[in-house]
């Protein structure tokens, strides 16, 4: 399966997990976490392994319900990760995605929340990378 395919799964299930219980999305993270080594090329398998883990992290902290500022970063981080266009509008929308996610982070006062916020970029970053360094990106390499 192609990284779009599994990646369109975990955002219907990023999605929905608001509304599952805990038993049903600890189900819907083993389903993905299934997929992963199914992912080819096998090069965006580690991609597809940390947003498992990710989404796996925020079931394993059984904590109250997303906050709006959770929420609103996750938007900005699916809208990001699924960026279409040439390698510098997709750059761009990469670094203009990690700069409004650290502003998200910055208006929340609780430390761990923050970090976990934050943590979100960590995707983003390795996108912006292999991009990046890229052919596409750096026709003169």
């Amino acid at each position: 399966m192609d990284y779009r395919t599994f990646d369109a799964e975990y955002a219907q299930v990023l999605a929905a997990a608001r509304s599952m219980d805990s038993a049903t999305l600890a189900s819907e993270v083993e389903r993905l976490r299934g997929m992963v080594p199914l992912v080819e090329p096998r090069s965006d398998q580690s991609q597809a392994e940390l947003l498992v883990n990710q989404l796996s992290e925020v079931l394993d902290m059984e904590q109250p319900p997303v906050s709006d500022a959770m929420a609103a970063a996750v938007r900005v981080h699916r809208q990001t990760r699924n960026a279409q266009g040439s390698s510098t509008e997709r750059i761009a929308a990469l670094r203009a995605g990690i700069d409004e996610i650290g502003r998200i982070a910055d208006t929340v006062a609780e430390t761990t929340e923050r970090h976990q916020i934050l943590a979100l970029t960590e995707s983003l970053g390795m996108q912006l990378e292999a991009l990046e360094s890229s052919p596409a990106a750096n026709p003169d390499r």
